[in-house]
């Protein structure tokens, strides 16, 4: 498929920088414990999922604020270095660039803490201008790391064109139940799905509970609920029926980013025309990619790089 006939991709939403600490375990109020292999690097939810689709070929926009800053002048050359239109971003001195505050722990878990910053600039008024950027797209793709009254003024208007909206609901809030009337496809973790149908997060969710609470969020609005479930297969969920689509099992490195990648992903396989379930594994493909490698943005795969990967499972 030529890049001419690829539908166009818009991202709107968060650029953090990251900054990543590993650690044995989580301090407690007053604690100091000695971490190690601290390192900055790019992150974000909306600019990973925009970086993601822009490295596997996809024709990308992003859409977000940035700080007057050094960490936003950084992020800003690297989409553009990754060759995504960054046209529509907009810059502020009132706040500095999002940061995301990363601890990994000797599992290769994570847990993130997230300072909006210059995030919290980007307006729904802005996004009113920009009505004509989502008209000329295809496939409009939103996280929860800007303003909801942002976000939901932005799917609003992606509603009302008709375009394929892609909700991925993180960090999940349950003011976010109010958006999935907006999207065509919501694909929430485990915990995100507990959250949006009311539920304790902690909660431990069998294959029958997960497709009872997916088809909940399903009578709010989206056409497709796919729910990821870590090292269990992917869920696809529509009034059809309940698909798994299996995941590909590697040795996994760090987990930061895999949802993003897998979002980005399925952005471009949708993109290229895909059906839906295959769309699912490649997603699925690029996920399993990510966790071998350390950080997002380096661990973000090429199309080539994806290809090799894929060769190894015998993806087809």
């Amino acid at each position: 498929m030529s890049i001419s006939s690829k539908k166009k991709i818009l991202t709107i939403g968060s650029y953090n920088v990251g900054l990543t600490c590993r650690t044995g375990r989580i301090p407690t109020w007053g604690e100091t414990l000695i971490g190690s292999g601290f390192s900055e690097s790019y992150g974000g939810k909306g600019s990973n999922q925009a970086v993601a689709a822009a490295m596997l070929g996809g024709d990308v926009t992003f859409v977000g604020c940035l700080g007057e800053d050094k960490y936003g002048n950084d992020g800003l050359a690297m989409m553009n270095k990754v060759g995504i239109d960054t046209s529509y971003v907009i810059r502020t001195n009132e706040k500095n660039t999002g940061v995301g505050i990363i601890l990994i722990n000797n599992d290769n878990d994570n847990c993130i803490i997230v300072d909006p910053g210059a995030n919290n600039e980007l307006t729904p008024a802005y996004i009113e201008q920009l009505e004509y950027v989502i008209a000329e797209s295809d496939i409009v793709v939103f996280q929860l790391e800007t303003p909801i009254d942002t976000v939901k003024r932005a799917m609003q208007i992606a509603n009302r064109l008709e375009k394929t909206v892609i909700f991925n609901p993180a960090p999940a809030n349950k003011q976010a139940e109010e958006l999935l009337s907006f999207a065509s496809i919501v694909n929430p973790n485990e915990s995100e799905l507990l959250l949006l149908n009311g539920e304790d997060t902690s909660s431990l969710l069998t294959e029958k509970k997960c497709e009872q609470l997916a088809r909940k969020l399903l009578e709010k609005g989206p056409e497709v609920v796919i729910v990821t479930r870590g090292e269990q297969d992917c869920l696809v969920v529509t009034s059809d029926g309940a698909e798994k689509v299996p995941i590909f099992s590697v040795n996994a490195v760090d987990t930061t980013g895999a949802g993003d990648a897998f979002t980005g992903a399925l952005a471009v396989a949708l993109s290229e025309e895909k059906p839906l379930l295959d769309a699912v594994s490649f997603a699925n493909l690029t996920g399993s990619y990510c966790v071998t490698k350390k950080e997002v943005v380096p661990g973000l795969p090429t199309r080539e790089q994806l290809n090799q990967f894929a060769d190894i499972y015998n993806y087809a």
